[in-house]
């Protein structure tokens, strides 16, 4: 089951990182049987719309997983990516397998896992005709990123000037293909996979900054957090974890430095 849910944009609910708001720890997560799992679904080949309506890829796979091994039903749930921290903070959701980089606002919002799920890193994406080699030699045309994430700060923070901000990849895809936009910048695992699908965009130039996402959960949720992190290491330990990656990303990118 999945549905989307808007709430308040980031910014304002990262300023309620303080706020005390009562979040339902395993105990009651077991009593209710349901773990309530949120993510874009707007970020293939991680979350994505299959040709059910549900939502299918990496993250889905890894929430169900964990909820299998807490013992509950998962409740797969669509946000735009900048309200899932805000629907954690209000114990909307459980747990977010959302593909969220670590930034200090976001650590005083909610908790992160000790460890990322995966290791990745951002990369610019350009269209296949395209001669642009960097963000310089893009010249100030417009670089697509999905909004309120670690990309869009990544060139708001260097003022690059002429930023266009989409609602996740899906739609960025389009824009590179109607010419909207010079370039995109998403993570390298994405792109490439993109590619092989058939999207007509290239890299261009290196990796520009090493990208490791985490699970994250409310605040304030021991238990929760200890089951979570004891089912991952896990399936990082028998293998499953792996075999997700390989599955939907045709490598693994589970273990550091592959």
């Amino acid at each position: 089951m999945s549905k989307v849910l808007k709430y308040a944009a980031l910014l304002p609910a990262l300023a309620l990182g303080a706020a005390s708001v009562a979040h339902a720890d395993l105990a009651d997560i077991r009593k209710r049987g349901e773990l309530r799992v949120v993510m874009s679904g707007e970020y293939p080949p991680f979350s994505q719309p299959g040709p059910d309506g549900s939502l299918t890829g990496f993250d889905v796979d890894v929430a169900r997983e964990i909820g299998r091994r807490l013992g509950v039903r998962v409740n797969v749930i669509k946000a735009e990516f900048p309200s899932i921290i805000a629907g954690l903070q209000a114990g909307q959701f459980d747990m977010a397998v959302a593909s969220q980089s670590k930034t200090p606002e976001r650590e005083r919002a909610v908790d992160f896992l000790s460890r990322p799920y995966y290791y990745d890193g951002f990369q610019l994406f350009v269209p296949a005709n395209s001669t642009a080699t960097n963000l310089n030699s893009l010249r100030g045309a417009p670089v697509a990123v999905a909004q309120g994430t670690v990309f869009e700060k990544f060139l708001r923070d260097r003022k690059y000037p002429n930023v266009a901000t989409y609602s996740g990849e899906q739609e960025i895809f389009l824009a590179l293909a109607a010419g909207r936009a010079g370039g995109m910048i998403t993570t390298r695992t994405v792109g490439n996979v993109a590619i092989k699908n058939g999207q007509k965009i290239k890299a261009a130039g290196p990796v520009l900054q090493q990208d490791n996402p985490y699970i994250t959960l409310g605040k304030n949720q021991p238990q929760l957090k200890t089951a979570v992190e004891r089912a991952l290491n896990a399936m990082r330990v028998d293998g499953t974890l792996r075999n997700i990656s390989v599955k939907y990303l045709g490598a693994d990118v589970t273990t550091p430095g592959r």
